[in-house]
């Protein structure tokens, strides 16, 4: 198992942690990351072929020393006020546990309980307490669910803020799991039906057409790839 503090603090108040690969470079997220306005913090790079990423993101947690932690990914750059921006949602709302935040770029997000991983942050203890990041979810919907089990069984605040903002530069490399999409909605009954299903004709239209790769296709072609 290899972790590797690319950036760090004796008693850093958040921690940054990235699930990689070997074969993927991080060298650009932590040169971002180097930028920061924000002092107190650690970089944590879990970097393990042979984990998947819920289980190099926990790892990444308890290796952890602050009391925050931030989750980004690789292919995220994250602006030099990031974290400074994380720490003052939680510095203003003292019981917040879970932050969802804005991304932007080959992936665009506003905020509606999905909870996306590549920009997220909350409470450490909280997080352990809940039992951290599920590998039966690993690679679609696994940050999905952490979110919706931090509202469901952590004692605090999750919220949105659109004030702490990633770019995400690539289109995502996550592709839709029907089991796994299945297993979520089996799980969270009430909660996808109010958050995933969409209540609009033209949200199920966009939703079906999601659903069978037409903007995958799209975005692709916009993208060039």
């Amino acid at each position: 198992m290899t972790i590797v503090q690319t950036i760090s603090e004796e008693k850093p108040e958040i921690s940054v942690v990235i699930p990689t690969l070997p074969s993927n470079s991080h060298d650009e997220v932590v040169e971002c990351l180097a930028t920061q306005t924000f002092d107190s913090f650690e970089v944590l790079v879990v970097n393990d072929a042979d984990l998947d990423i819920c289980e190099a993101r926990n790892v990444g947690i308890e290796a952890a020393s602050g009391d925050i932690m931030a989750l980004t990914d690789d292919d995220c750059r994250p602006k030099s006020e990031w974290l400074v921006s994380i720490w003052n949602e939680f510095d203003a709302h003292p019981d917040l546990i879970c932050l969802e935040e804005a991304v932007h770029g080959g992936r665009n997000y506003n905020g509606t309980r999905k909870y996306v991983g590549c920009n997220l942050s909350f409470n450490r203890e909280s997080a352990l307490t809940v039992g951290g990041f599920k590998s039966n979810y690993a690679g679609w919907r696994d940050d999905t669910e952490f979110g919706w089990r931090m509202e469901r069984d952590g004692e605090g605040l999750c919220r949105y803020s659109p004030r702490v903002k990633m770019q995400h530069p690539e289109l995502p490399r996550a592709s839709i799991n029907e089991e796994i999409e299945m297993q979520l909605r089996t799980e969270y009954p009430d909660r996808y039906e109010n958050i995933i299903i969409p209540d609009s004709i033209v949200g199920s239209i966009n939703d079906w057409l999601w659903r069978h790769g037409f903007w995958n296709k799209i975005d692709n072609v916009r993208h060039n790839t």
